[in-house]
C-alpha cells in the first residue's frame, strides 16, 4: 500500500512540474504549423549594397542593376516602387494581424554601428534568412552576402528578453569572414524547410553551403536528419523550389531541383511549379496553417491547383517586393507554429 501511494505522489509530483512549465517562446516544427507569432519585415530604408566582382546573383538582370545603382538608396532611384514595397509589407501585416498572428517589424537597426557591419547596405525587407527556429532552437546564422550578415542585429531587440530563458537555446554559427570568400559556413534560412525531425537545407552555390548544413547537423544531434537538396544556380534558395503546405502535399519547382529527393518526401502530392513561376516566386507562398495560405494573385494557375486540393488560398498582391528575389515566405520568421512533434 505504502509503494502505491509512494507512485502516485511521485506521479502527481511530475504532473504539477510539467503544469507549472509554460510553453518555450520560441517553437516550429512544421512549416505548416499554425502560424502564432512571427518577424515580418519592411522596406524602409532600403539601401543597396555597392557592387562587388564577386557578389553572386541568380538573376543577371538584378547584378547589372546593383552595377548602375549600388549604394544608393533605393527610395532615390525608384520613390514609387519603394513606397509600394512598404505598402504591400504594411497590407500583409495587416492580414496576419486580422488572422490572430502577434507581428513584430523589422525595420531599423538600434545602434548606428551597425548600419556598416561588413558592408554598406540596408535589407529590412527578408527576416527569414538571417536566423532559423527549430523547435525551442533561436539559432542566428551566416549569410553568404556581406551586407546582409548584419541583419541579425535588427532582429535582436525581438528576441533577446530570450537570451537567459532556460526554455530557449540561443545560439549562433560561426561567423563568416568579413572578406568575401568561399570558406563559410553558410546557412541561410530560405534554403531550410523543415518537417518534424527531417530538415531539408537548399545548395545552389549562391547561398547556403555544404558546411552551414554539416554545422546545423551537428548542432541538432542525430535526433535530426539534415539533408542537402542540390539546386540549380539559378535558384537562390530551396524554398524558391519548393513549399511543404501540409504533410503530403506541396508545391514543387521540379527542374530546379539537381539532387533526388530525400526518402521523407518521396510519394507526395506535388503541384509543378514552371521555370516562369519559380523565377516569379510562384512557390514562395506564406503558410498560415495546414489549410490556408496566402499567395500573390499574379500566379492564377497555381492558386487554382491548390484550391482543387482544398487549400484555402488568401490573395495578396506583392508584385514589387518580389522583384527584390524573395515573396511571402521570405519576409517573415515563425517565433510560434502551433504543431505536434512526432
Amino acid at each position: 500500500m505504502k509503494v502505491i501511494v509512494l507512485v502516485l505522489v511521485c506521479f502527481i509530483i511530475i504532473l504539477s512540474s510539467c503544469a507549472s512549465t509554460p510553453p518555450s517562446p520560441v517553437s516550429v516544427h512544421h512549416e505548416w504549423g499554425t502560424l502564432k507569432e512571427v518577424i515580418l519585415g519592411s522596406g524602409k530604408d532600403l539601401t543597396l549594397p555597392p557592387w562587388l566582382p564577386d557578389m553572386r546573383s541568380p538573376d543577371p538582370n538584378f547584378t547589372e542593376f546593383l552595377k548602375k545603382y549600388g549604394g544608393m538608396k533605393y527610395k532615390d532611384v525608384n520613390p514609387e516602387s519603394a513606397k509600394k514595397v512598404i505598402e504591400q509589407q504594411d497590407h500583409l501585416a495587416k492580414v496576419l494581424e486580422s488572422r490572430g498572428v502577434i507581428v513584430h517589424r523589422v525595420d531599423h537597426f538600434p545602434f548606428p554601428e551597425e548600419e556598416n557591419y561588413v558592408a554598406k547596405g540596408i535589407n529590412f525587407v527578408f527576416p527569414r534568412d538571417p536566423i532559423l527556429v527549430i523547435d525551442n532552437n533561436f539559432i542566428e546564422i551566416s549569410l553568404r552576402s556581406p551586407f546582409r550578415r548584419k541583419e541579425k542585429f535588427a532582429i535582436r531587440p525581438f528576441v533577446e528578453k530570450f537570451i537567459d530563458d532556460p526554455r530557449v537555446n540561443f545560439v549562433s554559427i560561426p561567423p563568416a569572414s568579413p572578406h568575401l570568400d568561399e570558406r563559410g559556413p553558410f546557412l541561410e534560412g530560405g534554403d531550410v524547410l523543415l518537417n518534424g525531425y527531417e530538415i531539408y537545407v537548399g545548395n545552389s552555390g549562391v547561398a547556403s553551403d555544404q558546411n552551414g548544413t554539416a554545422w546545423l547537423q551537428n548542432y541538432l544531434g542525430p535526433k535530426y536528419k539534415v539533408h542537402e537538396i542540390k539546386l540549380k544556380p539559378d535558384v537562390l534558395h530551396l524554398d524558391c523550389a519548393m513549399a511543404l503546405l501540409r504533410p503530403g502535399l506541396g508545391l514543387l519547382y521540379k527542374d530546379g531541383i539537381l539532387s533526388e529527393l530525400p526518402d521523407s518526401l518521396k510519394g507526395w502530392d506535388w503541384i509543378t511549379v514552371t521555370k516562369e513561376e519559380a523565377d516569379k516566386l510562384g512557390c514562395n507562398v506564406l503558410i498560415l496553417d495546414d489549410k490556408t495560405v496566402i499567395a500573390d494573385p499574379q500566379h492564377a494557375r497555381i492558386i487554382k491547383e491548390m484550391r482543387k486540393k482544398g487549400v484555402e488560398v488568401i490573395e495578396v498582391p506583392y508584385d514589387e517586393v518580389s522583384k527584390f528575389l524573395g515573396a511571402f515566405r521570405c519576409s517573415h520568421h515563425p517565433l510560434i507554429r502551433e504543431s505536434k512533434l512526432k
